[in-house]
């Protein structure tokens, strides 16, 4: 709890300053990186391939998707995906699911990030499947803390020599958007909003299709269609649904 309560206020301070004093190379930086933590780390590698197993790819890629995102700063592979499975999808929209909003929007949001009960729930459920859990993802998960760290001193010695280590700004402030957009599809996934949202397949839950957010939640905002489906790897049921994290697949996925 302690190294949220330090990393995403310092995220957040990162993500205002450079708002009004970046530098457009700093725009474009946090732009990059966020595509990787949230698109590539979160949506693909922690959502659709270790939490759903949706698609296959080559294991450096795996490996590399899964640091991705570590660097999201929503904890673990392991601590993730138990929890998307065995309580948002398991429990939809009950008291029980982390994500849901009916315990609240700001909850939702970032609350389940700091709620002591949903990492102690983790911990119990890791303890019952330990032997069956897959290495690298174990390696990352005892190793979380210092690999968000050492990515940024990387990222710091990597880039100080030609642009004074500014890009160190763009990886925090990509892991506050990341727990931003992570915390939109919690919230905006579960809440119908009539003549903006619909459902495909109506069910005993409040997930819904969000159009409008496509682009920003990397398809994932098509909510209701996932959780009818959720192994599928194609988020769009309609022709005139875009799945923008299907696209991001297509090249490292094997046929």
């Amino acid at each position: 709890m302690l190294f949220y309560l330090l990393f995403l206020p310092v995220s957040f301070v990162s993500l205002i300053w450079s708002m009004f004093n970046g530098s457009w190379q700093l725009y474009c930086a946090t732009a990059l990186f966020t595509i990787l933590y949230s698109g590539y780390g979160i949506s693909v590698g922690y959502h659709r391939l270790h939490s759903h197993n949706s698609f296959k790819t080559w294991e450096p890629i795996r490996k590399l998707l899964l640091y991705l995102g570590v660097q999201g700063a929503q904890g673990s592979p392991i601590t993730w995906s138990l929890i998307h499975n065995r309580s948002h999808h398991a429990k939809t929209d009950t008291v029980n699911d982390v994500h849901t909003p009916t315990r609240g929007k700001f909850y939702a949001f970032f609350g389940w990030i700091f709620h002591k009960e949903n990492h102690k729930f983790a911990q119990q459920e890791i303890f019952k499947i330990r032997k069956q859990l897959d290495p690298f993802a174990l390696w990352c998960h005892k190793n979380y803390y210092t690999l968000v760290v050492l990515n940024l001193v990387l990222i710091g010695l990597l880039t100080f020599y030609w642009f004074d280590g500014r890009y160190v700004l763009a990886s925090l402030n990509a892991s506050f958007l990341s727990v931003i957009i992570s915390g939109i599809v919690n919230v905006f996934g579960h809440t119908p909003i009539k003549g903006l949202t619909y459902e495909t397949t109506p069910m005993n839950n409040k997930s819904t299709n969000n159009p409008w957010l496509v682009f920003l939640t990397w398809g994932e905002s098509l909510h209701n269609n996932h959780h009818y489906r959720p192994r599928r790897l194609n988020f769009n049921t309609k022709w005139y649904e875009l799945d923008v994290g299907r696209w991001m697949i297509s090249p490292i996925k094997k046929s």
